[in-house]
């Protein structure tokens, strides 16, 4: 009797050992599925109409993507704190190249800066004084056109032709680039009132409102001083400059 009871036991046990496997089985495939359904939306989000634009959408998906570890630059002492700046040896030795890659909300345009060589060869420059008005990350994504769009080139060429072939993509660089350089101010420091000429030719100036800076003309906010460096100052913007 103790025997045939020691059967059922076995029996039970291997039953209950199935039950549990098969369901442990159909956990990880379901699991699977899902997460292949996943990357399969992603990669099928965005459907980029040209290779400039496919380049630019590759650059974000770099950039979300990216994990490496973000170091963020001390905070800016105010500005009646001049002894602190003057001992600050690192900051004086850092350049605006340094430290945009380091800002993670203004990532994009960081990216951008670094496609041309006279931009990038400026940024490296510390004879070269630049404030650079970056901005936001939000404030690219939410442009009613992208950066390398220009509604003349659509109406001339056409939606299809006008980034279509090599003279389409001269085209979307020259646009890119200007959308960059409307956004650097070869001057720094910059007085407030002052009204500066862009590196793309567009004059520009900043006003204080209480508490808060804005970008003439436009009014645009300044969201953040980020950082001040050697070869001039990085602002952080919540709209963008005028690039047309």
């Amino acid at each position: 009797m103790r025997n045939f009871y020691n059967i059922q036991l076995a029996l039970y046990a291997v039953i209950v050992a199935s039950i549990l496997v098969w369901l442990l089985v159909a956990l990880l495939d379901s699991t699977a599925l899902a997460i292949g359904g996943y990357y399969d939306t992603c990669d099928h989000t965005i459907q980029p109409d040209t290779a400039e634009e496919a380049r630019y959408y590759q650059k974000i998906k770099e950039i979300l993507e990216s994990t490496e570890t973000i170091i963020m630059p001390p905070p800016l002492a105010d500005d009646d704190n001049n002894d602190n700046n003057n001992n600050n040896g690192d900051r004086s030795n850092l350049i605006i190249s340094d430290i945009l890659p380091k800002t993670p909300r203004i990532n994009i345009f960081s990216s951008l800066t670094r496609d041309f060589n006279p931009i990038s060869s400026r940024l490296d420059d510390k004879s070269q004084n630049t404030t650079v008005l970056a901005p936001l990350n939000s404030a690219i994504h939410n442009l009613p056109r992208k950066p390398w769009e220009d509604p003349e080139d659509y109406a001339r060429y056409g939606e299809v032709n006008a980034y279509k072939g090599d003279d389409g993509q001269e085209r979307a660089k020259r646009n890119l680039l200007r959308f960059v350089e409307a956004h650097l101010v070869p001057a720094s420091p910059w007085v407030e009132g002052e009204e500066v000429k862009t590196v793309g030719g567009g004059k520009v100036k900043w006003i204080k409102e209480g508490d808060k800076i804005f970008i003439e003309p436009g009014h645009i906010e300044v969201d953040t001083l980020a950082s001040q460096v050697s070869n001039g100052e990085v602002w952080v913007l919540k709209d963008v400059i005028n690039y047309k």
